[in-house]
Parts: C-alpha cells; sequence; structure tokens
C-alpha cells in the first residue's frame, strides 16, 4: 500500500519497483504528476486492468500518457482504439509502425494520420516524408510540394514501385519530376529513368543526361519510342548513329 505522504520525490524512486497491488492507488495518490505514469507505463508487467483503469482517469487527456497507453501491448483493445484519435502526428506514425501492437490499433493510427495529411504543415510533411510507413508513405506520393517529395525520396521504407508510381504517373508535376532526377540514389536505377525519358512533364535540362548515362543497348527502345519527347528522340538517335 502506497503511503499517503510520501513525496513526488519518494515515489519517482518507488515507480519501477511498486507491486501489482499498488499500482491502481498511482493513479489517484496526491503525490503522483505525469512524469510518474509516463515513467510506469514504460513497465512491461502492467496488467489489462490497470490500463483500463488509467485510460479511464483524468490521466487519460495528457498526451504523454495517452501515448504511453495507446502504445503498451496489454493496453485492451477498446480502450487504445478509443485515445487514438487525440495523438499528435508524430505519435500517429510512431504507433502505426509499432508492430508490437494489435494490427487494428496500428490501422486506426494510419486511418488517422492520412486523414490529417492536408492539415498538415509543409515542414511538418517534410519531416514526415522521412519517416512514414505503409498507406501513409503512398499517400504522400500524391504531394505537389517537391520539398516533400525529395524528403519522401530520403525515406528508407521507399521502393522503386513507389518511385515508378510518382514517375509514371500523368498527373506528376515538373518539379516533382525533377526532385527524382536529381535524386542519385533513384535516378540512377534504369527503369526510373525510362520512366522519367517518357514522361512529357519531366524537365529536358534533367532527363536529357541520362543519354551519356545510358548503354546503347537500353537506349535503343526509347529512340522511337512515341512516348519520349520528340525533342529527346532525337538526342537519342542521335547517340545511336541514327541521324535523325
Amino acid at each position: 500500500m502506497l503511503e499517503s505522504g510520501i513525496t513526488a520525490e519518494a515515489l519517482w524512486a518507488k515507480v519501477p519497483q511498486l507491486s501489482g497491488d499498488d499500482l491502481p492507488e498511482l493513479i489517484d495518490h496526491p503525490a503522483t504528476g505525469e512524469r510518474h505514469l509516463v515513467k510506469v507505463l514504460l513497465r512491461p508487467d502492467l496488467t489489462g486492468a490497470f490500463l483500463s483503469a488509467l485510460a479511464r482517469s483524468r490521466w487519460s487527456g495528457f498526451a504523454r500518457i495517452q501515448f504511453g497507453i495507446i502504445n503498451h501491448p496489454r493496453t485492451p483493445l477498446p480502450e487504445a482504439l478509443n485515445l487514438v484519435k487525440f495523438l499528435a502526428w508524430r505519435d500517429l506514425n510512431h504507433t502505426l509502425l509499432n508492430f508490437k501492437l494489435a494490427s487494428e490499433v496500428r490501422h486506426a493510427a494510419e486511418s488517422a494520420l492520412i486523414q490529417r495529411l492536408p492539415s498538415l504543415a509543409v515542414g511538418e510533411k517534410i519531416t514526415l516524408a522521412r519517416l512514414a510507413g505503409g498507406q501513409v508513405l503512398k499517400a504522400l506520393r500524391s504531394e505537389t510540394e517537391p520539398r516533400v517529395i525529395s524528403s519522401l525520396l530520403e525515406n528508407q521504407r521507399l521502393v522503386e514501385e513507389d518511385v515508378l508510381y510518382l514517375a509514371n504517373r500523368p498527373r506528376t508535376i515538373a518539379p516533382v519530376l525533377e526532385a527524382v532526377a536529381r535524386d542519385e540514389r533513384w535516378s540512377s536505377r534504369k527503369e526510373v529513368r525510362v520512366a522519367l525519358m517518357r514522361n512529357p512533364k519531366a524537365p529536358l535540362s534533367v532527363v536529357a543526361p541520362f543519354i551519356s548515362q545510358m548503354t546503347k543497348a537500353d537506349l535503343a527502345p526509347l529512340a522511337d519510342d512515341l512516348k519520349v519527347p520528340l525533342a529527346l528522340r532525337r538526342m537519342i538517335q542521335t547517340r545511336l548513329g541514327k541521324g535523325g
């Protein structure tokens, strides 16, 4: 049993050793503060009953406690799902990438973050683009801000399929295509180069250098490909010695 007169500092030291019987008292103890509960939520031995009680207490309005409850693998599903919608975008992204959690919780976080994307500031989207995964990453492929796409191209979860989506998509705007073409990691790949060269919106100044960097065997199919802009086709034909 927790002493009624225990100080906040003494309680802080005791948090890791509190027994299961003492934990419920922590919720309403006068010495308890947000930091105590954030600390206790790091314990893997918490019971579903304690986590449920905490989720229904006044403390569930605190952002760090919400996050700790949702991301504890023993939190009952209804309690976690009820709190997901209150998370900030960074916490939503962390939650959807936490594979220790039930799939329902991760999918709820993913859906909430996708719905929130239009309201995020450009700077927030740039940061998120480097970290995102799953359907959030795929949703970010449709962004029209080149700085967001440049950040997305740095994302370690991005695969060639995602980059080809950008390069092949008719609605992709020129600045975004330029960002892809200037990215050293992705523009060195043959399929990405071919897709960019076949997209009429790709600036000639950034795709023309590919011609000297590609083999004649790779260029040959593009020489008479009508999807390749005429000016670029003529440059390819010159490289292949076709004379136009």
